[in-house]
């Protein structure tokens, strides 16, 4: 990062042990948690391909995001070039006077057929500048080791000349809060803040078990134009415009956290088939992002309330609008979740060269995903006075994918399938689901909403704001199941 004001990283790779004679290096097309194909290497420039000693190298390419190089005997070969990245999300980079803050995917090539070996980074950042990200152990840490390439890009990294880093352990496990705000915070926000990020991590950690990491960071930007949360094996990259304000409820940052910690096994770990490992190449059309993302929206929307952070009021109306929305939205009757799912790349961050008509034919998989959610978990608890609830039916389909035998070399376990979701949902409800699924996860039917909450003793109000209100007549076993609801609490 020798000039940020160009926006430009300067990338070196050295391959070792090449045998062949010819070696083919790939920039990966799209980044994971994001699924339309964007073609980093648009951005690549000024490539130089040689021996360690200089001797320059041939090479060709088969497509836009593929190089041949002409080894010509070398058992080293390095790449030099440089990207242009000027983009604070969680899919791009950006480097400026400000920060740098990448995701690799967008920076970095791997060798063809050897994305499982070790790969080592080392940083040079400028002068004075901190270094961050999942990885990071000790101050000043220039140098990284992945086990392989897929968590190399896994791992994004911001680099900035003073960040806010604070600390606290819950279940065990070293979580950490690093902010590079834009400012100066008002007084004693800093320390709100991360109590409140430790409180979610303590409601979500109950859902689904703390994971199996020592280490996790959240990285935030505040104040810096953009808006964005992206998920990661170790850590996450959230980004909101808003300055912290002390009258908020909710600070900017925290409803990002919400949803992607819960990322940390729903997704990263127990993942759907396609996700993991990834095919780089090509985009990724998969029917199961109503699980990964729609659950996940699901229970980031309900821990704001469960972790203690906001009041019951603001629980009953998230809700309300996440069940207005699958039933009032237009797309709802033109594309099922299964399908909207699998038409993410044309959708999720993928530019539109044309004109769409996607407000009325598209339903976003996240929204579609959080209702169907909310649905199985009031006709669980309902139907079982509470013992079980859909925290149950994550936890039976973590059983069947991520104890499974190991699959492939990109951590343990398997991802699953959408029979394994119809089957765990079944097996927790105690009777067969598969004609519900194909209604209503298949299919385009409305859920009928009104009926699950009167079994509780609540009902809905339609109107300029849905609501949902408590019924004063409601039954002392409805009282006990709808406080079991809202407070994320079985038994």
């Amino acid at each position: 990062m020798p000039d940020p004001a160009t926006h430009l990283y300067e990338i070196e790779i050295d391959v070792d042990g090449v045998q062949s004679a010819t070696l083919p290096m790939q920039l990966p097309v799209w980044s994971t948690g994001r699924y339309a194909r964007v073609d980093f290497a648009k951005n690549v420039q000024d490539l130089a391909i040689t021996t360690p000693d200089g001797r320059a190298l041939k090479w060709d390419k088969t497509n836009g995001s593929r190089w041949v190089v002409n080894t010509a005997g070398a058992r080293s070969i390095r790449f030099k070039y440089r990207v242009f990245a000027n983009s604070l999300s969680g899919t791009y980079s950006v480097l400026d006077t400000a920060h740098a803050n990448w995701n690799g995917a967008g920076l970095f090539m791997y060798v063809e057929d050897h994305k499982p070996d070790p790969v080592t980074l080392k940083i040079t950042p400028p002068a004075g500048w901190q270094v961050m990200n999942g990885d990071t152990r000790t101050a000043n840490q220039l140098d990284y080791k992945f086990e392989n390439y897929d968590r190399l890009i896994d791992t994004p990294t911001e680099v900035a000349p003073a960040l806010m880093v604070d600390s606290f352990t819950v279940d065990g496990k070293k979580y950490r809060t690093m902010v590079h705000y834009n400012g100066t915070p008002p007084a004693g926000i800093r320390e709100r803040f991360v109590k409140d990020v430790e409180k979610l991590v303590r409601y979500e950690n109950s859902v689904f078990s703390a994971p199996p990491l020592d280490q996790y960071t959240f990285l935030f930007n505040i104040g810096y134009a953009g808006g964005d949360g992206m998920e990661h094996l170790y850590s996450t990259e959230i980004i909101n415009r808003r300055s912290w304000i002390d009258s908020l409820v909710i600070l900017p940052g925290i409803g990002t956290a919400a949803h992607e910690y819960f990322h940390v096994w729903n997704v990263k770990r127990v993942r759907p088939m396609a996700l993991g490992p990834f095919d780089y190449t090509k985009e990724t059309y998969q029917p199961s992002l109503w699980v990964a993302e729609g659950w996940t929206q699901y229970y980031g929307q309900a821990a704001l309330h469960r972790s203690g952070i906001t009041d019951k009021d603001e629980f009953y109306a998230s809700m309300a609008g996440v069940i207005r929305d699958n039933l009032t939205a237009p797309g709802r009757k033109e594309v099922s979740a299964r399908m909207a799912s699998f038409n993410a790349p044309f959708w999720d961050g993928a530019p539109q060269g044309q004109p769409t008509n996607g407000s009325n034919t598209f339903f976003s998989y996240y929204t579609k995903g959080a209702g169907l959610a909310l649905y199985l978990d009031l006709y669980i608890r309902s139907k079982t006075d509470n013992a079980k609830s859909l925290d149950d039916v994550f936890n039976a389909l973590k059983k069947r994918s991520w104890n499974a035998p190991n699959a492939s070399y990109y951590l343990q376990g398997r991802g699953y399938t959408e029979q394994d979701v119809e089957r765990a949902a079944s097996e927790v409800a105690g009777e067969d689901l598969h004609a519900w699924f194909e209604q209503y996860v298949g299919g385009k039917d409305d859920l009928d909403y009104d009926a699950q909450l009167a079994r509780m003793g609540l009902r809905l109000v339609r109107g300029e704001q849905w609501r949902i209100e408590e019924a004063p007549d409601a039954t002392a076993g409805q009282r006990r199941i709808r406080d079991g609801w809202v407070g994320g609490r079985r038994g």
